[in-house]
């Protein structure tokens, strides 16, 4: 019986504990995250390629190799953090990306590359911090072999940029 009693308090304690919180502090936590996201250099927390087009945040298929067939196009997702946002003055704020690629040998010689291969931005009433990428770039005619592609990512609101490599092999 006083199990049961005690298994109840607790169960009612939990629950007052669960109520305590507020929309406030839930406010107050989040405006501490994005003081700290501020002050985060710019990264990325996950870069791989995918089987298919994402269909949200987290929401991706990951490639089971990095062989890609002659004519296959790369599609790669990635997860930026410690981006920044700027202010439109219309009550949105946009945040987003120019993007620049390389191809490069495995050991790091050029062979190809494009400044601003893409500008990803977007606009929002709320500042978000999950964003993800996704750069599908096709590499039709490059011979078999193994090759590295680097993405750079310049955030658009400010100074920071960053960059990430993957490597992958076109297939005989």
């Amino acid at each position: 019986m006083m199990r049961v009693i005690f298994a109840v308090l607790g169960v009612l304690l939990w629950i007052g504990a669960v109520e305590a919180q507020s929309l406030q502090e839930i406010d107050r936590r989040y405006a501490a995250l994005l003081e700290a996201w501020e002050k985060t250099p710019l990264t990325v927390r996950r870069a791989l390629f995918v089987a298919d087009h994402p269909h949200g945040f987290g929401l991706y298929q990951e490639r089971a190799s990095n062989i890609f067939k002659p004519g296959e196009a790369l599609v790669a997702y990635a997860e930026p953090v410690g981006f920044g946002a700027k202010d439109t003055g219309n009550g949105l704020v946009e945040f987003g990306f120019a993007v620049d690629f390389l191809i490069k040998s495995p050991d790091g010689q050029i062979l190809t590359g494009q400044q601003d291969f893409a500008q990803l931005t977007q606009q929002s009433h709320v500042r978000n911090l999950e964003f993800m990428l996704v750069l599908t770039l096709n590499v039709t005619g490059a011979p078999p072999g193994d090759y590295v592609v680097e993405y750079k990512l310049r955030d658009v609101s400010g100074e920071k940029s960053t960059s990430f490599a993957l490597p992958f092999k076109i297939a005989s």
